[in-house]
């Protein structure tokens, strides 16, 4: 029988929110209070104390309140909570005797993510001194790709190999060296593959002396070392899993990923998703108070090159109906309105397939049924807010050609913005390109350059001019 073994982290210690204390800890830091600061920090819980620090302007401020924490377990469990900005600061600030125990303290895909992130002067400075057994975990999984579901897995699990008895399980859990959230009792065959996976409940319903390999359920959900972290957080997601095998080509299993540390990949992706989708740079971090005005500028600049070239050919488009707009100038009081429902209905539109497409819920496939379900939803949207311009046309401006123009040109612009706003995210992923892009200032530009157009050339071709 194998078994292997992940630390359980302490409970929770009880204490109050960490609103409560968030200011109290600034003001003792500031007037230096710190062997006083330092006793209130090992009693809080690490998720109150990583809400203050994640919530501070200053990442050396951050530093000197986290090195007050005594405890490097407490520390550990502290380090964990932090943005990873946070994370690499304090450890490249910390010195060797303080940095070994509470990286020694962290499981070991934390440990390992955020060795990696560090100057590599100082990752390997740090290394060194970390005993063989947590070099040899850090290295294998420093061995995979970033972005890889082998890169955060904990190479530390509970499993027993399949000519375990139901007894010989149970106690295998009861001898853990801690208090371990088993989720799930993996079970390999003697080359160490995964064969199986069963739950404590029909360890504990079955026979003592029923063999594992009788009791447990051969459909497993896995994802390979090399799986992209996003694809395991599906998966996971999709499934209801508390927890997912990592195995390599082999089968072999090399660790598990646990819901927490799919949490982030998760919060990752939206960010970067939502990012993209309003034309910022998804590889610029969230550190708005600390970058400086021309780093940001530098960052959205180029983004907006795309919403600028169109304005610039709206005004051209504009420029070739002046004699239109002269003679009934009337059309340029609906242009706003006319112009912004269609990028409204656009970027909602947007949002739906871009979402779709991250969540699985939609494929490339499906573009004709999604195609026409937004073609509908538009005609119905258009004719309802076409109507209510229409009556308003006609009431303000006794006018019945003016109120023709403009519902037909609000329900035409409505259509086409959904028709587009769908059709540009599945393009991109059928091209290989991020979708997310589709749900960005690209949609926008195109609806208000072809909503010019549209809106124009029914005006001009209704008024005969």
């Amino acid at each position: 029988m194998s078994m292997i073994v992940v630390d359980e982290p302490q409970a929770p210690m009880e204490t109050g929110h960490a609103p409560r204390f968030v200011e109290m800890i600034r003001r003792l830091y500031r007037k230096g209070a710190t062997a006083q600061l330092s006793r209130i920090l090992d009693k809080l819980l690490p998720a109150d104390i990583a809400q203050v620090i994640n919530t501070s302007e200053d990442l050396d401020e951050a530093a000197d309140i986290f090195h007050l924490i005594t405890a490097p377990q407490h520390a550990g469990e502290t380090l964990k909570e932090l943005n990873e900005d946070f994370q690499i600061h304090i450890i490249s600030v910390c010195s060797l005797e303080r940095a070994v125990p509470i990286l020694e303290s962290l499981p070991p895909d934390t440990r390992g993510h955020i060795l990696g992130q560090l100057n590599p002067e100082v990752g390997q400075h740090i290394m060194n001194a970390l005993d063989r057994e947590t070099q040899k975990e850090v290295q294998t999984l420093l061995q995979y790709l970033p972005d890889t579901a082998g890169h955060i897995m904990n190479s530390q699990f509970f499993a027993i190999e399949e000519t375990t008895t139901a007894k010989q399980a149970l106690q295998a859990v009861r001898d853990l060296d801690y208090h371990e959230f088993v989720f799930y009792v993996y079970v390999l065959d003697e080359q160490q593959r995964l064969v199986g996976v069963s739950s404590l409940k029909r360890l504990l319903l079955s026979s003592p002396d029923r063999l594992v390999r009788d009791i447990m359920d051969d459909r497993v959900h896995t994802v390979n070392v090399d799986t992209p972290q996003t694809e395991a957080a599906k998966i996971v997601t999709e499934m209801d899993l508390m927890a997912i095998p990592v195995v390599n080509d082999l089968g072999v299993m090399r660790g598990i990923i646990t819901v927490d540390d799919l949490i982030h990949v998760i919060q990752n992706a939206d960010t970067e998703s939502m990012m993209k989708s309003v034309g910022a740079d998804a590889e610029h971090k969230l550190s708005l108070l600390s970058e400086s005005i021309t780093s940001v500028a530098r960052t959205r600049l180029p983004w907006l090159v795309a919403p600028f070239l169109g304005g610039l050919a709206a005004a051209w488009i504009l420029g070739h109906f002046e004699d239109t707009m002269s003679k009934v100038i009337q059309l340029s009081f609906f242009m706003p309105m006319i112009f912004g429902m269609a990028g409204n209905v656009g970027s909602q539109t947007a949002v739906v397939a871009v979402r779709g497409l991250a969540t699985g819920v939609i494929q490339v496939s499906d573009y004709f049924a999604l195609l026409f379900k937004e073609t509908q939803t538009g005609v119905l949207i258009g004719l309802f807010y076409g109507a209510c311009l229409s009556g308003y046309a006609l009431v303000v401006f006794k006018s019945t050609t003016l109120a023709f123009v403009v519902g037909i040109s609000i329900l035409s612009n409505i259509t086409y913005a959904g028709v587009i706003a769908s059709s540009l995210p599945l393009l991109l992923q059928k091209l290989g390109h991020d979708p997310a892009v589709g749900g960005g200032p690209y949609v926008l530009t195109t609806v208000d350059v072809l909503g010019v157009i549209n809106y124009l050339l029914i005006a001009t071709a209704v008024y005969g001019l």
